[in-house]
């Protein structure tokens, strides 16, 4: 194993415990209910995973169409960046069609990305409820993005993309990249809410 190899494993096992750690002491919060429920928690739940992500069902989705498929395109780009990134402590290369259409992903990924940063910098609303952990966040992402391109298109940037990796997974329990954990533990706590009282659904 190379030392970029166990550099990102450490970061991965210290992410874990301190993500897995901070789900659990906010998904052991419970709040009794006293009203009789007025509909299900379970068609709640599903409607907090599925037609709520939709643009129509977001009032800042809607008014704003461009920014909510670069985001869409930008958490794509993550997702794939984030098992490409696993893969690597295997080693297993995907078949070389496959890469090419990650580092596609990943190059508009990272073009989303920087564009949102400089949205969130040059918008004077954005900008005025922006603290440093947003670009902190945005900067990391878009690094270690970077990083993977870099190494779909040479091997040899393999390395680099795995601290680029570590870099992102230790920062991810300290700030808003733990939403990538949180937002499951949170989207089924506002469904079971909103379901009991029939509200949603």
């Amino acid at each position: 194993m190379t030392a970029a190899s166990f550099l990102l494993l450490a970061a991965l096992a210290v992410a874990a415990v301190a993500l897995v750690r901070a789900r659990t002491a906010i998904g052991s919060v419970r709040a009794r209910s006293f009203a009789a429920p007025r509909g299900s928690e379970a068609v709640g739940v599903r409607y907090a995973f599925t037609a709520a992500f939709l643009p129509w069902a977001k009032e800042s989705a809607s008014a704003h169409p461009g920014t909510y498929l670069a985001g869409i395109a930008f958490h794509a780009g993550i997702f794939a960046m984030l098992a490409r990134l696993m893969l690597t402590l295997v080693p297993l290369t995907p078949p070389p069609p496959l890469e090419r259409a990650l580092a596609a992903l990943y190059g508009v990924a990272l073009a989303c990305g920087l564009g949102l940063l400089v949205k969130r910098r040059v918008s004077r609303p954005l900008r005025a409820i922006s603290v440093p952990d947003d670009l902190i966040a945005n900067l990391l992402v878009d690094v270690a993005l970077a990083a993977a391109l870099a190494a779909a298109l040479a091997p040899a940037a393999t390395p680099l993309f795995q601290l680029g990796g570590a870099a992102l997974l230790l920062y991810a329990p300290l700030g808003k990249l733990r939403h990538m954990v949180f937002i499951v533990t949170s989207r089924r706590l506002w469904g079971r809410y909103y379901g009991r009282r029939g509200v949603r659904g």
